[in-house]
């Protein structure tokens, strides 16, 4: 998909006036006329995956995100852990080399999972999802201590999951006639 192209198409998902605030659910892994996908998408060409949430867990809600060329990501505000405790992020690729695999974790085929050293006051810690073209970089930050910080952590890791990006290719070409490139689809051309 050129630049053009991507402009119609991120014209055509936002032409309802529907624009990306705390209440919508954005990053539900659900396919409509408004998802957010097709631009995390774009953002990361090489990605075959795309993260996204089964649900929310209770008193988790969607905070906002950040979609630009080469990462795209977005935070969770927990009523218990405090605004922007979990960030999820896609990006090209993470160098994981110094990190201990957690291979237990890996609960999708062709997704290795790692995790770096967590510190408990404030609780903090980052797993990454290594896949084909693309890594997710989950952070935790929660800003309210609690005794409830492992159990909140396990309870928003929970519920991540990975959307092939070959169902957003599809859903492009079904709904707008468009080629979302990149991977599983024709390479990207930047165009004007």
């Amino acid at each position: 998909m050129s630049r053009a192209t991507a402009v119609l198409v991120c014209a055509m998902l936002f032409a309802t006036g529907c624009g990306l605030s705390p209440t919508d659910d954005e990053v539900l892994c659900e396919l409509d006329e408004r998802t957010v996908f097709v631009l995390v998408a774009q953002a990361v060409p090489s990605a075959t995956l795309i993260p996204c949430l089964l649900e929310y867990p209770a008193g988790w809600t969607y905070e906002g995100s950040d979609v630009r060329n080469g990462v795209a990501r977005y935070w969770l505000e927990s009523d218990r852990a405090g605004p922007r405790a979990v960030e999820v992020g896609l990006l090209p690729g993470c160098d994981v080399s110094d990190l201990r695999e957690r291979p237990q974790l890996g609960t999708q085929p062709g997704v290795r999972v790692f995790d770096e050293p967590l510190t408990l006051r404030p609780y903090a810690a980052n797993r990454f999802f290594v896949f084909e073209g693309g890594c997710v970089v989950f952070r935790w930050r929660f800003t309210t201590s609690t005794e409830e910080a492992p159990n909140l952590a396990h309870e928003a890791v929970q519920v991540l999951t990975f959307l092939p990006r070959a169902h957003l290719v599809r859903f492009v070409d079904r709904e707008f006639g468009q080629t979302l490139c990149g991977a599983q689809a024709s390479p990207c051309v930047d165009g004007g």
